[in-house]
């Protein structure tokens, strides 16, 4: 897991860089790797609806499409599949979301984030909470506006410049291998999960020199669903939440 750069270092010596990664190829590569494993992530929820409604889905396709935020389009997926589903298959559900919301963090530090280096420790790349950032700019808007003529305390000045140290979060190599690994996964619960929600298309293809039916394949891609760590663990937690709710 990332850590805070305070954690390896009292005081780092911290320098805005969007070139962090020029030095680092294969750092550079698990980034790249991290994007379009999110982009082929996200293609799978766009069409979720889809595996919800089946045929039907043009007209909540055609609002869904409209909705302008990632958020607000897995809030209209999470409302369809709760219209529609029993509990237990709303928890399958549930579980599945969860994996997809426990993935997403880095690529979006990744994306909206501000990236950094560390003079002490070259090999991480550093990412810095952009709500910190907002307020270093707050702060050193209000000192450098309220300065009267006269001498100026360099101290004030210093303080009022620097980062919040403890807002910048160290990436090394494997940490980024992690979340690659951990992306892949996801990738591939959703697309089992597609097949779990309509098996349709895969009983089309696979049928023809086997006999295939709805409910074998959903089964047998539940097991494969269940085989992915982090989507067991989530639906284990539902379970055992909805088990002391009752």
């Amino acid at each position: 897991m990332p850590q805070r750069i305070t954690a390896f270092v009292k005081n780092p010596h911290i320098v805005l860089d969007v070139k962090v990664l020029a030095d680092k190829p294969e750092m550079a590569a698990l980034v790249c790797q991290i994007f379009a494993s999110w982009s082929s992530v996200e293609r799978e929820l766009s069409v979720l609806l889809i595996r919800l409604l089946g045929a039907d889905a043009a007209p909540a396709l055609a609002i869904f499409s409209i909705l302008q935020t990632q958020s607000l389009q897995t809030k209209a997926i999470e409302a369809a599949a709760r219209s529609m589903m029993s509990s237990s298959e709303f928890r399958v559900f549930s579980a599945v979301l969860q994996v997809v919301e426990a993935v997403k963090k880095t690529r979006n530090k990744l994306a909206h984030w501000a990236w950094a280096r560390c003079e002490d420790h070259p090999e991480f790349i550093l990412l810095g909470d952009p709500n910190s950032w907002k307020q270093r700019e707050k702060r050193m808007a209000s000192h450098f506006q309220t300065l009267t003529p006269g001498p100026v305390d360099p101290l004030q000045t210093w303080n009022a410049i620097q980062f919040d140290d403890s807002s910048f979060l160290a990436y090394r190599k494997a940490d980024l291998e992690r979340e690659v690994r951990d992306l892949t996964a996801a990738d591939r619960l959703l697309l089992l999960y597609g097949i779990y929600l309509d098996p349709s298309p895969a009983v089309a293809q696979l049928a023809s020199n086997t006999p295939m039916t709805k409910d074998y394949l959903r089964k047998h891609t539940m097991g494969a669903m269940l085989d992915i760590p982090m989507f067991k663990e989530a639906l284990n937690r539902d379970v055992e939440k909805s088990q002391a709710e009752e």
